[in-house]
């Protein structure tokens, strides 16, 4: 799956320590080659500074006042692949609908075309007043169910879009867009970096069939690992294969490629049935793993001391901004950068995981919301 952030302000001691804490000191080799590259060095230096930053407590950012009350009784669909990440975006755009009064319905696909096309229709033959869903096709392809649906007066969220909405579009907002998933890549090639101390090499394993979605992601990161010196693969792994194939894939590329030290994803579920493969392996403590959109049981390998981080996103959180796009589209009011935001994010750590509580969502984010709409 492919969401402006405010930075944390550490006291100069705790960015010491954040920093301190990055990488291994001792490695004389890649020190001295960050000292002989004025341009690795600067580049390690941002990756320890964006490691810090996201390494601390986030809070969502401040979420306009509605200018009008909400209209009730309005009826949102949601349409989501059957992915955790993917459910918990529809559960959250279910909630935040019931919270406005509205009715709630969510559809979910298997992932296929065929499966997918059809909720398409589905939706399109009866346009409900509000749309929010994750594709699982680029829009071009879904031309007439979308026309129709702006024709209704439908309004439109996308979530993670394949393709990014063109002036004629009838998505009138997007989530987890272009700007969100850079500022993804270019923190998970911090996180890297700035652990590593300078120079590593790590495997970036994604689908490409999601390359309009995750390419953004994907170049930013290896931007980042590149310009200190790194050295970035690719794996390439259907999403079709997780938890299935995707494990041993994985521990073959690190097997023929034993310089590599960290493994990537785009998104929380590639890592199932990794540890265990890895284990097998006989990698353990060899590779670190961070992905995007972590979950309850990576923070708790990260509590138990078998995973090294995770870098949580917006999930149910993301419904929830969904819902405010359509809401202020409903009451009349511009979106303005929030048509496109770059949301939430949380790099998780041994010093830090108990602070995600439940879920790694961002903290207080209902009360938010309905602050925001309204006023209680």
């Amino acid at each position: 799956m492919k969401i402006q952030f405010r930075a944390a302000v550490l006291g100069a001691g705790a960015l010491c320590l954040l920093l301190t804490a990055c990488g291994n000191s001792s490695d004389a080799t890649t020190q001295s080659a960050v000292s002989a590259d004025p341009a690795a060095k600067a580049a390690l230096a941002e990756a320890k500074a964006v490691y810090a930053e996201y390494s601390a407590a986030k809070a969502l950012e401040p979420i306009p006042p509605l200018k009008s009350a909400p209209p009730k009784g309005k009826r949102l669909v949601a349409v989501a692949c059957n992915f955790p990440t993917c459910a918990s975006v529809a559960d959250g755009a279910k909630a935040a609908a019931q919270a406005l009064g509205w009715n709630a319905t969510v559809l979910q696909h298997d992932g296929s075309p065929q499966g997918y096309v059809s909720l398409m229709n589905q939706v399109a033959a009866d346009p409900p007043d509000a749309f929010v869903y994750v594709p699982a096709l680029p829009d071009s392809s879904m031309k007439e169910q979308l026309a129709k649906l702006k024709a209704a007066g439908t309004k439109i969220s996308e979530v993670s879009p394949l393709e990014q909405p063109g002036a004629d579009s009838a998505v009138q907002a997007v989530v987890l867009g272009k700007q969100d998933v850079t500022q993804t890549g270019k923190i998970l090639g911090s996180a890297v970096v700035a652990d590593a101390n300078g120079a590593t090499d790590a495997v970036w394993v994604w689908d490409p069939s999601f390359a309009n979605s995750w390419s953004p992601m994907k170049d930013a990161f290896t931007k980042a690992v590149e310009s200190a010196g790194g050295k970035v693969g690719v794996l390439e792994a259907s999403v079709q294969g997780i938890g299935k194939t995707v494990p041993a894939q994985i521990t073959g590329y690190l097997q023929a490629h034993p310089k590599t030290k960290y493994v990537v994803t785009p998104m929380v579920d590639y890592q199932s049935g990794l540890d265990p493969a890895i284990q097998a392996a006989g990698l353990q403590g060899k590779v670190k793993v961070i992905s995007r959109a972590t979950n309850q049981s990576i923070l708790q390998g990260i509590k138990n001391g078998t995973d090294w981080a995770g870098l949580a996103i917006e999930l149910q959180a993301v419904g929830w901004r969904a819902v405010d796009q359509l809401v202020r589209l409903e009451v009349g009011m511009p979106l303005g950068d929030r048509a496109d935001p770059v949301g939430w994010q949380q790099i998780y750590l041994k010093s830090n995981v108990d602070q995600a509580g439940a879920a790694p969502e961002p903290p207080n984010y209902q009360q938010l919301y309905t602050t925001a709409w309204t006023g209680r």
